[in-house]
């Protein structure tokens, strides 16, 4: 049996590299000093399974020709370039049932991926998980529980499911935006089904940070309120646990512009309440 608890870390939209939780993950366990030993963290790096198309699309698109053949040149490639591989990923990350090979099948067999090992590291059926999660990861993740809560089809899911999910932290994120796909947002079930024990439970939140100057990052309770009296009670639940923190979050340069959109990951107005919320749940996991 295992007395740690699993920790996923998601990114976000746009360019990333492997290791891109590093520097929170230091920052965090100093913060926690000996509790951080009670943690098993792991990253959920999902860039690359984009990075290919996108890079071809640019490739193409550079390529644009007018009828009489003479090159299309297109101005503001830097940004250009920018926008495939940021908003791009948003673009391309939903269900599409005819796409076997989509983006959505493919970043959810990542998730699956990380979560199967986390779970064989924790080795412990009934450990509790936290999901960590920046911007565009806060809908992947949000979206990916809903879908493992909600399958109704013959077919066995064979995907990784998260049962026990004591902790959401979402920062920078964009759920809200996504929303509009459907008529009523409806949140996921929160805690997982699989926490039981009476003080995980007391301590699971759904926390959500955002700086006012992140125009990708919007609050989540309000969202949820909007529609409460047609919400089922466990989601009524869920909207019971979300608290959204307004902070400031990045430097001289970006804490006062939309810059600040990744400036979280290691500011003190972000990593300290997260390392007070997962000593919080440590302590639960203990009683």
């Amino acid at each position: 049996m295992s007395d740690k608890i699993g920790v996923l870390v998601i990114h976000g939209m746009g360019s990333q590299r492997r290791g891109f939780a590093n520097d929170l993950i230091d920052e965090i366990s100093d913060r926690l000093d000996d509790d951080a030993d009670s943690l098993i963290w792991r990253e959920i790096y999902w860039a690359d399974a984009l990075k290919p198309r996108e890079d071809e699309l640019w490739e193409w698109m550079k390529k644009a020709k007018e009828p009489d053949g003479s090159a299309i040149a297109l101005d503001w490639q830097t940004i250009r370039e920018f926008v495939i591989h940021n908003f791009g990923d948003a673009a391309a990350y939903h269900r599409d049932s005819e796409e076997k090979k989509g983006a959505y099948s493919a970043i959810n067999g990542i998730v699956s991926a990380e979560v199967k090992a986390l779970k064989k590291s924790l080795n412990d059926a009934d450990a509790p998980m936290v999901v960590v999660a920046h911007s565009l990861g806060a809908h992947i993740m949000s979206s990916y529980i809903w879908d493992r809560q909600h399958w109704k089809s013959d077919a066995p899911d064979k995907l990784e499911t998260i049962l026990n999910l004591a902790g959401m932290v979402t920062f920078g994120c964009n759920i809200p935006l996504f929303s509009l796909a459907f008529t009523r947002a409806k949140p996921i079930d929160f805690p997982g089904k699989g926490v039981k024990k009476p003080a995980l439970k007391a301590a699971a939140k759904w926390l959500n940070y955002l700086d006012r100057d992140d125009v990708l990052g919007w609050p989540l309770k309000t969202l949820y309120e909007k529609n409460l009296n047609k919400l089922n009670m466990r989601q009524k639940e869920t909207v019971a646990r979300i608290e959204d923190h307004e902070i400031n979050v990045g430097s001289l340069v970006t804490s006062w512009n939309p810059a600040a959109h990744a400036g979280y990951w290691t500011d003190n107005d972000f990593t300290r309440p997260v390392g007070a919320f997962l000593r919080s749940v440590i302590r639960a996991a203990e009683a």
